[in-house]
């Protein structure tokens, strides 16, 4: 696994234009199997996770066509010819579950093993099982290893105990395809669900209600292809604006829409940020001359404060004056960062599921490991305004989420380095 090697204290500046959402553009290369005709997909994050989803697509007998210039995808499963998905490959990636949903929703039966994924928590995929049970499927389960088939798709009421992002897409991905009136209650209502719920429209779907708690779905016989444009990545967004703020850069961005990045721009507002929307999704950002603490952060569902942003607020909270108090709610292991951030010189102190960031006045360069994707990029981020030379471990984390993020921060004045 290779590194980052960062020469701190240089500021984050300039336009920067948003890539593709990587939680958007996963479940719509899924969905794109019940396709029964080509899907042209436009703005596709160049990044290891949707190459990797595309090689499950091959495997199963789908044509891809990757036009990386203009980030295009053209996605044939009409030759589709398998529904068993290795075990190695599921393990490599978290949201391979969603072909579950996609492949018995196409040819009623699919094979593949627990999905894997960075190590943030436990992950359960039992509300994606219980839901499939109760519209139809018969689960057999041996060895880590899930059998399953559906004889007919069944139409359900569910109810969520909690608004699982990747339970929502399974279901919406199984119910399109359903006999009758599916209606989940509780439903995420992140704007990856709602991209999702709008390519399967695209397709001839019949969905309602996405972004709200109660979606409805009636299921029909066919779906036809479609062309439809990944939205920009609000959480990529977030890691610059951060890196920005952190550096003391002015940035404006481009691609970003206001009512996702709400709870965002409203935490980073309260460290004295200020922020101006342009042109619909243009989005400037002006840091303050001293970075402010003092408030405290819970994160949540949408359209709470997302736990994926949460990594990259903590390190922009380490030079900030005063003391944030940052509860996580929906991982019980996403605080890994705090370890690397304290070697650079921050004051963390984690005591279960809340994190007490003391700002300091300066952090230093350090050796350090990224154990996850959002914990790498946060590490990026902090020694992008540490005084010396950091080397971050653990490049391949970052890469499954953030398209070449070394150029992007050397464009915008940083000084990064991929060593593999």
């Amino acid at each position: 696994m290779g590194y980052y090697i960062v020469q701190g204290g240089k500021k984050i500046e300039g336009d920067f234009a948003v890539r593709g959402s990587k939680n958007a553009a996963l479940p719509i290369l899924a969905a794109c199997l019940l396709a029964e005709d080509e899907v042209v997909l436009e703005n596709c994050p160049l990044i290891q996770d949707v190459f990797l989803t595309i090689e499950i697509l091959r495997e199963l007998g789908c044509t891809v066509t990757l036009s990386e210039e203009s980030r295009s995808l053209i996605i044939d499963s009409r030759n589709l010819s398998e529904t068993t998905i290795c075990s190695e490959t599921v393990q490599r990636m978290r949201s391979s579950i969603l072909f579950l949903g996609a492949l018995l929703g196409r040819e009623k039966k699919a094979v593949l093993g627990h999905p894997g994924g960075c190590c943030i928590g436990k992950r359960p995929i039992d509300l994606h099982l219980c839901a499939f049970e109760k519209m139809g499927v018969v689960i057999r389960e041996k060895d880590g290893i899930l059998d399953c088939e559906v004889p007919h798709i069944l139409g359900y009421h569910l109810y969520l105990d909690f608004p699982s992002v990747g339970a929502t897409e399974n279901i919406l991905l199984l119910a399109a395809k359903a006999e009758g009136v599916t209606v989940i209650h509780n439903a995420a209502r992140e704007p990856e669900v709602v991209a999702l719920a709008r390519f399967l429209r695209a397709c001839g779907a019949e969905i309602y209600g996405e972004g709200t708690s109660n979606i409805m779905i009636e299921g029909v016989t066919h779906l036809h292809g479609a062309y439809f444009s990944i939205p920009a990545d609000r959480i990529e967004g977030g890691t610059f604006l951060c890196a920005a703020a952190l550096t003391k850069g002015e940035l404006r961005t481009k691609g970003l829409e206001r009512e996702q990045m709400e709870a965002v721009l409203s935490a980073m507002e309260q460290t004295g940020c200020r922020f101006l929307w342009e042109k619909g999704d243009t989005l400037w950002m002006r840091p303050p001359k001293i970075l402010r603490s003092g408030f405290s952060i819970t994160t949540g569902p949408f359209p709470y404060f997302p736990t994926d942003m949460q990594p990259l607020m903590m390190s922009l909270l380490t030079l900030a004056n005063g003391t944030c108090m940052m509860s996580e709610t929906v991982f019980e292991a996403r605080f890994s960062q705090a370890d690397g951030l304290c070697r650079m010189g921050a004051d963390i102190c984690v005591s279960g599921q809340t994190a007490t960031i003391r700002g300091v006045e300066k952090l230093h360069g350090a050796e350090v490991y990224g154990k996850d994707l959002r914990c790498g990029a946060a590490l990026l981020v902090a020694a992008l305004a540490a005084e010396g030379e950091s080397r971050i471990h653990g490049s391949a984390f970052v890469e499954r989420g953030y398209e070449k993020i070394e150029d992007a921060f050397s464009l915008l004045g940083g000084n990064v380095r991929l060593e593999a």
